[in-house]
């Protein structure tokens, strides 16, 4: 199964951090297993370079980043930057964070994806 996850379409400014998603708010309290997101999935067509930051929680309310600071960088006129795929099931919630680069973005199209499987076994 994959849900699209509507995104906000403003247009991030300066350095300022931006939550993409909060699985917590975005799934009224509901963990990540029992709505079965096994992996989140996030394309952006991005004017100016940002960094992508991800955490997790078990309570919803205190996160730890646990993975490594993603640097995105501008993407061409007709390009998208990703995709990101990131696998979440082990943990009950996530954030996922856009840290702008300090140019305010001129283009700003982001797309997110729950997807309940796993990826193929290489």
């Amino acid at each position: 199964m994959i849900t699209q996850v509507k995104m906000s379409t403003t247009l991030p400014t300066g350095s300022a951090t931006t939550t993409l998603i909060d699985t917590f708010v975005a799934l009224m309290g509901t963990v990540l297993a029992a709505a079965d997101v096994k992996r989140i999935v996030f394309a952006v067509k991005n004017s100016h370079a940002g960094t992508l930051k991800v955490y997790e929680s078990d309570d919803g309310s205190t996160y730890r980043q646990i993975f490594g600071d993603i640097a995105v960088g501008a993407s061409a006129a007709t390009d998208v930057s990703g995709p990101y795929d990131w696998f979440v099931e082990p943990y009950k919630f996530v954030k996922i964070d856009w840290v702008n680069g300090g140019t305010n973005q001129t283009t700003w199209e982001p797309s997110m994806q729950f997807e309940s499987q796993r990826m193929a076994a290489v």
